[in-house]
């Protein structure tokens, strides 16, 4: 089983569909190479200059230079609801929850409440068009009274959600930052975007200490629409995998052993009373 958020819950999605990692892959490439991803313009987001340019920072650059700053008030964002829905749709060979082979939930928040909302029935294009609303980039979705947004916002690593879908040995990805560039006499925009950088990948980590083992890559502060880096980005992140592999092995045969069922056991049950207290 599999939960994801942002671009987890596309990458997500695609392998609960396929299982198939070449295909993801090979479709990313495709995606890359077609006149789709040209029109959209991805690439003219990608930050130049500043060093690890945070999402939002980089959303007010771009805002800008395109001189569109009096819009804002009018806009909630710089590509339309329609695009990243387009490209979603192109990305996934099924388009509802219950077509795929494998257990999948992708979470979004709710911009109205702050709570998460978790998506694992129904159509699957909009559950992940919620889930990888980037603030600033994509506008919030409205549905059932929600202004849904980005996941990665509250839970960028959603191992709880994957331990309520009952999974007994999970696995985190946390693609995070992994290091941070000195600051070269900053801007407001810059100081304001490392903070939220840091705040974000503190986040992460606490997000995944819940998880059985995490694999970290480095993923070349890589901004989210830097695709032509895919070939490096999947190197890197099979690499770190196989690092990982030992530790995998040896924490998945100790948690066939009966000790460790019961102490998880009174794990899950304490963590079910937590959740109703809160």
């Amino acid at each position: 089983m599999v939960a994801g958020t942002s671009i987890g819950a596309v990458i997500g999605a695609m392998y609960a569909a396929t299982q198939d990692p070449d295909w993801i892959e090979n479709k990313f490439k495709e995606f890359i190479d077609s006149e789709a991803y040209k029109k959209i313009g991805l690439h003219r987001l990608v930050p130049t200059g500043q060093p690890n340019s945070s999402i939002f920072q980089t959303a007010a650059t771009y805002m800008k230079n395109q001189i569109i700053i009096n819009l804002s008030n009018e806009r909630l964002g710089i590509l339309k609801q329609e695009r990243l829905s387009e490209i979603i749709d192109f990305m996934l060979p099924v388009k509802t929850f219950e077509e795929l082979q494998i257990p999948f939930s992708c979470l979004a928040v709710d911009l109205n409440s702050g709570d998460d909302v978790i998506f694992n029935s129904g159509n699957l294009v909009e559950a992940i068009a919620a889930s990888s609303a980037i603030p600033g980039y994509i506008p919030p979705i409205e549905k059932d009274g929600m202004l849904l947004t980005d996941g990665a916002v509250s839970c960028p690593v959603p191992v709880k959600t994957v331990r309520k879908m009952g999974a007994d040995f999970r696995i985190s990805v946390d693609v995070g930052l992994n290091h941070f560039e000195p600051l070269e006499n900053p801007n407001l925009l810059q100081v304001l975007g490392r903070a939220e950088q840091i705040t974000s990948t503190r986040l992460g980590e606490v997000k995944s200490e819940k998880a059985d083992i995490t694999i970290r890559p480095d993923t070349l502060n890589a901004f989210w629409a830097e695709f032509d880096k895919i070939d490096q980005l999947v190197k890197l992140g099979a690499e770190e995998t196989e690092k990982q592999f030992w530790k995998i092995r040896d924490n998945l045969k100790k948690k066939k052993s009966i000790h460790h069922k019961v102490i998880q056991f009174f794990e899950y049950i304490s963590g079910i009373e937590r959740d109703q207290a809160a």
